[in-house]
């Protein structure tokens, strides 16, 4: 296979590393303060795997910029489609959308970006001194499992109040995120522009929750209850939860057990119901299985707790596993058997 043939099927992280080691480290640092953090973290990565670029393959991606440009006229109609076009055909699809939809400000970043990047402590520092409604909108434009561990470290009392505020919103307003831009350019020294965008409360929660402790999820639960036992039905049928996993199928429930230590699995296992103690062991290799057992029946009593907060580990990876796209995860009362 030739060089130009290797960079036409390289994956769009790849190619836009190269195209942005070729522009340099102040244009290439101007063109990333417009994509989302996930993207790059990726073409980081792509970047750190280059140790050259030869001239094909550098001629082939800039080949292939300057055919985006032609395929289009800046004198025809559609301006937005036609930017959008050139920065997905240069920077791959994902990325180029993220890139497209800042630039064109037509749609709202769903995470606050600039905070991941934080010190986590600094960022409970910041919210604790907070009214919980803008502690909620924080939390609810972050990504899940980094807004789970913030509400791990909130007091009780502050949890209950942020989750609950939370899972009632339907619409953010446009003064509170006006409000939230302020208070994360004063205090943090961070710049950042938010939409006013539909919100399903419910379905929020039942994301962060997925990530919190388990001492905290019953405590939340439990609260909840009291205050809107129909709403606190709704997230709990939303919520992943360790015995959802039997409704994985073998390729995914293989996929996820290489990802979970044998300690791991036989201490959440200590705590389920057969059929998916039985569909676990059947994805296992039998010498695995016959150790696994093993390990079981010697380990003894364990606390409860301690089940729970393996099962909760679990999901957590298998969480990981799904917004990869490796495997997928099928929530609700209704979608598996007991």
């Amino acid at each position: 296979m030739n060089s130009n043939a290797a960079v036409a099927v390289a994956p769009g992280s790849q190619q836009a590393a190269m195209l942005l080691l070729m522009l340099g480290e102040d244009r290439a640092a101007e063109v990333l303060k417009y994509v989302g953090s996930e993207a790059v973290e990726r073409i980081g990565m792509a970047m750190a795997g280059i140790r050259e670029v030869n001239n094909d393959q550098a001629l082939q991606v800039i080949d292939q910029f300057g055919s985006a440009l032609k395929a289009h006229t800046p004198l025809g109609v559609g301006v937005p489609d036609y930017v959008r076009q050139v920065l997905v055909s240069t920077l791959g699809e994902q990325q180029g959308r993220t890139l497209a939809d800042r630039v064109l400000g037509e749609s709202a970043p769903v995470e606050i970006d600039s905070l991941r990047w934080l010190d986590f402590d600094t960022v409970v520092q910041m919210l604790r001194d907070e009214h919980p409604q803008i502690i909620a909108i924080t939390l609810a434009h972050m990504a899940k499992d980094q807004a789970g561990m913030i509400l791990d470290k909130l007091s009780p009392e502050l949890q209950q109040d942020v989750v609950l505020r939370i899972a009632t919103l339907e619409k953010i307003p446009q003064a509170a995120l006006i409000e939230l831009q302020d208070i994360l350019r004063n205090k943090l020294s961070l710049s950042g522009s938010f939409k006013s965008k539909a919100i399903d409360g419910a379905k929020a929660v039942a994301g962060i929750m997925n990530c919190v402790g388990s001492d905290t999820e019953q405590r939340i639960i439990q609260a909840l209850s009291q205050a809107d036992s129909t709403l606190t039905a709704k997230i709990q049928d939303l919520m992943f939860v360790f015995d959802n996993l039997i409704t994985l199928d073998d390729k995914g429930m293989q996929l996820l057990l290489r990802e979970v230590s044998s300690d791991l699995l036989g201490l959440a296992l200590k705590g389920t119901a057969e059929p998916l103690r039985e569909k676990i062991f059947k994805n296992m290799s039998k010498r695995a299985g016959e150790i696994l057992r093993e390990d079981m029946e010697t380990r003894g009593p364990v606390k409860m707790s301690d089940v729970e907060a393996a099962q909760k580990d679990i999901v957590v990876i298998a969480r990981r596993l799904a917004e990869a796209g490796q495997i997928t995860l099928a929530t609700g009362r209704d979608d598996y058997v007991e």
